[in-house]
């Protein structure tokens, strides 16, 4: 097991030095009780809890410290780490978070080590090695990649405006990038009230690379990094300041379990039907939906997302990956990949015109079809759907999605889930129209109580 004594986790429920696996295991089985409320089967829900306490560290891909002065033994002033817990400051008591990657990690000791880092000035005097930085510095964030071999990047975070007291702006650039090397860090984000500067990789942003691999049975294996000839391998490149999945591990896990499912309702639908076709909502910078255009599985796939730095980073994955309308000459056609169409907007303004269109009889038809029409919103709201997903927040569906769910033309639907109560609500709702076949609940966040749901839906 595990241990560090020395080590407090601010906010966690399980500490380091705690059972992670029976943890894990009664929050996964506790989360599927509350589906066997609502009527759905025992024989339907499938929990992953960690089965060793090393699946319990070492995964958190973005994470937050306050920073706090504290005095040394030998009379100096040092920073240290603390987190939030209660509206309280608690310090870490280390210079490093065990939850976090271990890239991370990596990045979190240069950091402290090279902020309190001090050089002989003079014969009696030591002065502070980078005090530009150092100076009103009141939190730092990390995020680094799900591979842990690449990308890290830190933001500084100062409670006074950038340059009033950190000299000028080369000076401060200066020491920014010099502590870029000394801490292998990728990019340097400094920010304070309406000012920012960085150094390091520009623009900022995070990459990672994983692989698919189909299996005899029907699985889908899926992993990170570079995989052999017989793979199929996906290339991300994400915004620093958008949201990622915060965990790689469950990452993976979802993503097999959603590529596992999609393959199987692709294998028992009907050999006359045309137009497979997918409705993703809360799509992100694209973690499920390239790979599901990679291995196409769908005559065409719609991806809507509310964030439009995350619908930039969509589109530029899409066409990273070969899978733009572009890339496809907008047939529309199932052959290597299946064309992505991604657009900015929320899922219930989505969901409401669709099924206004659909009402009024205003959807255009698809003899008609162009590269122009395909690539206007106004050409999908309303068209025939197989399947949707849905990744959506903490709050669950808008009555909209919920309405458009159960009125539309999708025969399944397939629910990403980091909230228990939205879900059990979402669910309840959703019976009218649907059966729960399959339900995996897996450790969004072991040592907390955060878990993630993988719902799939079949029309009754």
């Amino acid at each position: 097991m595990f241990t560090s004594s020395s080590i407090f986790l601010p906010g966690y429920l399980c500490q380091l030095d705690d059972d992670a696996v029976l943890h894990s295991k009664e929050k996964v089985n506790s989360a599927a009780e509350d589906l066997f409320t609502i009527g759905i089967s025992k024989e339907h829900i499938h929990t992953l809890p960690c089965l060793t306490d090393n699946e319990a560290i070492d995964y958190r891909c973005s994470c937050t410290f306050q920073i706090l002065s504290k005095d040394s033994n030998n009379g100096e002033i040092e920073l240290q780490y603390a987190m939030r817990s209660a509206k309280n400051a608690i310090l870490l008591g280390g210079d490093h978070f065990p939850i976090a990657t271990p890239r991370i990690q990596q990045i979190m000791k240069h950091v402290l080590k090279e902020l309190n880092g001090r050089y002989a000035c003079s014969e009696n005097n030591k002065a502070i090695k980078y005090p530009l930085l150092r100076s009103d510095l009141s939190s730092v964030s990390f995020a680094s990649s799900w591979n842990n071999d690449m990308d890290c990047i830190a933001t500084f975070n100062y409670c006074s405006p950038i340059h009033a007291n950190q000299g000028t702006k080369e000076e401060l650039l200066k020491e920014a990038n010099d502590f870029c090397r000394d801490c292998n860090i990728t990019t340097l984000i400094l920010r304070s009230k309406k000012m920012k500067e960085i150094a390091g990789r520009l623009p900022p942003y995070i990459d990672d690379v994983l692989h698919l691999k189909p299996q005899a049975d029907g699985a889908m294996k899926v992993a990170l990094g570079e995989g052999d000839k017989s793979s199929i391998s996906i290339f991300y490149h994400k915004p620093e300041d958008a949201f990622q999945h915060p965990n790689g591990n469950t990452m993976l896990q979802a993503l097999g379990w959603i590529m596992t499912k999609l393959h199987s309702i692709e294998r028992k639908r009907s050999e006359n039907k045309k137009d497979f076709r997918l409705l993703e909502m809360y799509c992100g910078c694209g973690a499920h939906t390239i790979p599901i255009a990679k291995c196409a599985i769908f005559d065409s796939i719609v991806a809507v997302e509310l964030d439009q730095r995350l619908v930039i980073a969509c589109q530029d994955n899409c066409i990273k990956n070969g899978c733009s309308p572009q890339a496809n000459n907008c047939k529309g056609d199932k052959e290597d990949v299946t064309p992505v169409y991604s657009f900015q907007g929320d899922a219930g303004e989505w969901a409401a015109k669709s099924l206004l269109r659909r009402t009024k009889g205003l959807v255009a038809s698809s003899n008609t079809t162009t590269c122009i029409n395909k690539a206007s919103k106004s050409y999908w709201y309303g068209q025939d759907f197989n399947v949707l997903l849905v990744d959506p927040p903490r709050m669950g569906l808008s009555q909209e999605v919920r309405s458009l769910a159960i009125n539309g033309s999708f025969e399944h639907m397939i629910y990403v889930s980091c909230g228990r109560v939205a879900l059990k609500a979402d669910l309840d709702a959703l019976k009218v129209a649907f059966d729960v076949v399959d339900c995996t609940i897996t450790d969004l966040f072991p040592r907390t109580d955060s878990v993630e749901s993988l719902v799939h839906l079949q029309r009754r």
